[in-house]
């Protein structure tokens, strides 16, 4: 430190000096606010888009912004229609051909009732190259909404650039629920 500095802040008394103290910890409290808080407000952001989307595809193209209050997207219109375990099986299949992946086997998996909602599981293998099963998982992930993956598993196929995938889809429905 300067010696002119350590000169004036000897100069001042103990009272100001606590003010000036206090006044760095809340500018340094606040910087660690806003950048802890960018990212989780970038996500809310990109969620709002995502449902603006969902809600356009699914034909009420009501305009749909981020609120400036923190409170919870209004909930969709329509609700999501889930499909059938053999309809999502061909859609899939139709996915990963135009995606360049070959699908070697899909079957249906076991139904279970988790957290009110009932779970059809699907178990598909598959083989392509790297981007290819991006483009595929990420077109599935954009096309069935009501689709989630709930187990990936990938590795390398013998020859050098593709890759084998254990993919297990869940339907998630609300269908004959109480």
């Amino acid at each position: 430190m300067k010696p002119e500095i350590r000169d004036a802040l000897a100069a001042l008394p103990a009272r100001q000096l606590n003010l000036i103290a206090i006044g760095v910890v809340l500018i340094a409290l606040a910087l660690a606010w806003s950048v802890g808080l960018r990212a989780p407000l970038a996500a809310y952001r990109q969620h709002g888009k995502a449902l603006a989307a969902l809600e356009a595809r699914a034909g009420t193209a009501a305009p749909v912004t981020a609120p400036a209050s923190a409170a919870a997207p209004a909930p969709l219109a329509l609700p999501l229609e889930a499909p059938a375990p053999l309809a999502l099986i061909a859609a899939v299949s139709r996915s990963a051909a135009g995606a360049g992946v070959t699908v070697s086997s899909a079957a249906q998996g076991a139904q279970q009732q988790v957290a009110g909602l009932r779970l059809h599981t699907l178990d598909i293998s598959a083989s392509g190259s790297y981007g290819a099963i991006l483009a595929w998982l990420a077109d599935i992930e954009a096309s069935q909404p009501a689709v989630g993956i709930v187990q990936l598993a990938l590795t390398p196929d013998e020859a050098g650039d593709r890759r084998r995938i254990a993919l297990q889809l869940a339907i998630y429905d609300t269908e004959g629920m109480p």
